[in-house]
């Protein structure tokens, strides 16, 4: 077929081309919807949740990242609880707590974001930290025999016959440092992970609780495993569809997940042709973080101060009770109390304070409670509000009851749409106009429904 004419060519990019300030500004106008689409099923997170040194950071990037500021700070929190070792540490009656914090980032294949969210934590810890970030920073979970290899300090050779373990050597590359307890994990399609998991014979789901608690990885399989010791983090990240659609109630109960902080996440903002943060910026805070992380890396088992005792009491009862849940929601949150202090004290450590005072506690709990409401969102099966808002939210001018229900709900009863609709009214997320008719006759005007962008989640 031949080529279009170049003079059409040209005048098909130039109709599709923002050419002046009105161009400029529709295209502004559809990104925010956009961003509004996307983001309208996400829970509200409270701002508390950066009031730390980490949410600093965030704040000194976040314009130049498409991330979710939440997916940059989880991800932040788990690499510094890594990268400061065993040394820091906090008490919960006899149970020693490591530094360790797994958040578990849902979201969407493209919207979600959660790569460029990852990209940010990892940059500004490769700022901080390179050494670490080339050596402890791995990925590839296939087993739990796997998983405890990277503690031994020498391999063990296969021989013949019953006594398969051969004689002692150093360990071959591909490791940790030696001496090096420290593992910082990435897996950017968990729901391969579980897949593997699930298999017959898999130890890695057990050889994770067991690594959650910083404790001993050794197997007694026909290849012994002597890894009495070990530090791991893990950043994961899946769709909320393939968490759900490959979960199963056993894995739930096992608990597996509920050493998880599921968090969800969703774009930030259309940065096109964005190249990061300035290179001056992640080397300042690279500098900063760096020193932040050796003064905490020093310090040993983290206490209270006074304000700090009197609100990790209120917030363990608040954790520690039942939350109304049933099923996943309530396995998956079952360890909302631990978390929330081995975030706070990660918050401690890095403003080298050795006792956990009520604002670091106030933003653990914070981040806590988003990702409970994150579980909620993920499992939820009627997102209708959610649904609406993003389906209203996509179009500038807005949308007639009339519209959302052919786009959205054919089969839904008008009484539980209308509810709905109400609510969100209420709540600020939208807002209706009574619309003239076009056809200049008398008679009921048509309710036009526009989203808030303003009062939808960050």
């Amino acid at each position: 077929m031949p080529s279009p004419h170049p003079d059409r060519r040209l005048r098909a990019v130039n109709d599709h081309t923002p050419t002046g300030p009105a161009d400029r500004a529709a295209l502004a106008d559809r990104m925010a919807a956009e961003i509004a689409q996307a983001r309208a099923g996400l829970p509200s997170i409270d701002p508390a949740a950066f009031d730390c040194y980490l949410g600093d950071v965030v704040g000194s990037v976040a314009e130049w990242t498409e991330g979710d500021p939440v997916n940059v700070l989880a991800s932040l929190i788990c690499v510094t609880g890594v990268n400061l070792g065993q040394g820091p540490h906090v008490r919960a009656g006899d149970d020693l707590h490591p530094l360790l914090v797994w958040p578990l980032i849902v979201g969407r294949t493209n919207s979600g974001r959660k790569g460029a969210g990852w990209a940010t934590a990892k940059r500004i810890a490769a700022a901080a930290v390179p050494d670490f970030v080339t050596h402890n920073l791995k990925s590839g979970l296939t087993s739990g025999e796997g998983l405890a290899a990277m503690f031994t300090d020498t391999d063990t050779d296969e021989g013949d016959g019953e006594d398969t373990a051969g004689p002692a050597r150093p360990r071959s590359g591909g490791r940790l440092p030696p001496g090096d307890r420290r593992l910082l994990v990435f897996e950017n399609e968990w729901a391969g992970v579980m897949a593997r998991m699930r298999r017959e014979g898999n130890a890695l789901s057990a050889t994770l609780r067991g690594a959650w608690e910083g404790g001993d990885l050794s197997t007694l399989a026909v290849t012994a495993r002597i890894a009495p010791t070990s530090h791991v983090g893990i950043v994961a990240h899946i769709t909320p569809d393939e968490f759900k659609s490959k979960v199963s109630a056993s894995d739930l109960a096992g608990g597996t997940y509920n050493r998880f902080l599921p968090i969800m996440v969703s774009r930030s903002r259309f940065l096109p042709g964005g190249q990061g943060a300035p290179l001056a910026v992640i080397n300042g805070v690279g500098a900063a973080l760096s020193e932040r992380l050796e003064q905490g890396a020093k310090l040993g088992n983290l206490g209270f101060t006074a304000d700090g005792a009197d609100y990790w009491a209120q917030l363990y009862v608040e954790f520690g009770s039942d939350i109304n849940e049933t099923g996943p929601v309530e396995q998956f949150t079952s360890r909302a109390a631990p978390n929330c202090l081995r975030i706070a004290a990660i918050h401690a450590c890095l403003d080298n304070d050795t006792a956990i005072t009520a604002r670091h506690l106030a933003a653990a709990a914070a981040l806590v409670r988003y990702s409970i409401a994150s579980a909620r969102a993920v499992f939820s099966h009627d997102q209708t509000a959610a649904r609406i808002v993003a389906f209203v939210a996509a179009d500038p001018d807005g949308r007639t009851k009339t519209q959302i229900t052919s786009g959205l709900f054919k089969n839904k009863p008008p009484k539980e749409l209308n509810d709905v609709l109400e609510q969100l009214v209420n709540a600020g997320q939208l807002t209706a106009v009574d619309r003239p008719r076009t056809d200049g006759k008398s008679g009921r005007t048509a309710r036009l429904y526009q989203a808030n962008i303003a009062s939808l989640p960050k």
